[in-house]
């Protein structure tokens, strides 16, 4: 008995240091979002780049905001995600579609990253008909809390921009991640289910309509979230990741 007793305690022991070891190497970042690319986009699109994206689950974060009408401070419940990127080399997928080749003049001056986010929440995770269309929101006043909670300085969205990155190796001594966070007011406090799309990780795109009448979509990432708890005590444990990340195309928003 006491043999199996120690050799229970070692055992325990064994796993908290390798769940303390894969922390370390994750730092919280539970969702690696590889960059990867169909091969036709890359023959499509020879320019293509597309950053290696982690995030960490939704949390919740109290503050005191001010009421965008009245100006008036009052304490609010902020949600945000943390997030960061570096470029990487594009790892290519085969693939038997065949893409239309873009036709399209190249953007004038140096591609900009230029990173942006939209909460969609939604009742159904079948149909995901949208209950709120929220797009990231600096918050000044929830930097502070969340840098506190995180113990890391981090970009907003309008911080964070700057000329695309140069590319690094996954093997190269130095990996100079863009660290940042994307902030949501006036959630819904009853939603259940949810997903963020991150738009400005990638160049990419498809032009679906013709050179005259250019339809463009942009390549994009969406994770999608539920949310287990009720609105009378949110707590941080709620948010979990539902089914696995995906580069998508959607249009692009500038047309809207």
């Amino acid at each position: 008995m006491k043999l199996s007793t120690q050799f229970l305690v070692i055992t325990v022991s064994l796993l908290v240091i390798s769940l303390e070891s894969q922390a370390q190497v994750t730092r919280g970042f539970d969702r690696q979002i590889p960059a990867t690319a169909l091969n036709a986009e890359v023959v499509r699109q020879p320019s293509l780049q597309v950053m290696q994206v982690e995030i960490k689950p939704v949390r919740i974060a109290w503050t005191e905001v001010a009421d965008p009408v009245s100006g008036e401070m009052k304490r609010s419940q902020v949600w945000y995600l943390v997030w960061r990127a570096i470029n990487r080399p594009v790892r290519k997928r085969p693939a038997n579609d065949i893409l239309a080749v873009n036709k399209l003049d190249p953007l004038p001056g140096p591609l900009q990253f230029m990173p942006e986010f939209t909460l969609i929440t939604y009742d159904n995770p079948e149909t995901e008909i949208p209950n709120q269309i929220l797009p990231d929101r600096i918050i000044p006043e929830a930097m502070k809390e969340i840098e506190r909670i995180e113990r890391v300085r981090l970009n907003n969205t309008v911080s964070a921009i700057q000329d695309f990155p140069q590319i690094v190796d996954p093997e190269a001594e130095k990996q100079p991640w863009i660290y940042g966070v994307a902030t949501w007011s006036n959630v819904d406090p009853k939603t259940d289910f949810f997903k963020v799309i991150m738009h400005g990780f990638s160049n990419g795109y498809e032009n679906r309509g013709t050179v005259e009448q250019p339809e463009l979509w942009r390549k994009v990432v969406i994770q999608r979230f539920f949310r287990p708890g009720d609105e009378f005590d949110p707590n941080q444990k709620e948010f979990q990741f539902k089914d696995a990340p995906e580069w998508t195309y959607q249009p692009d928003r500038s047309k809207k």
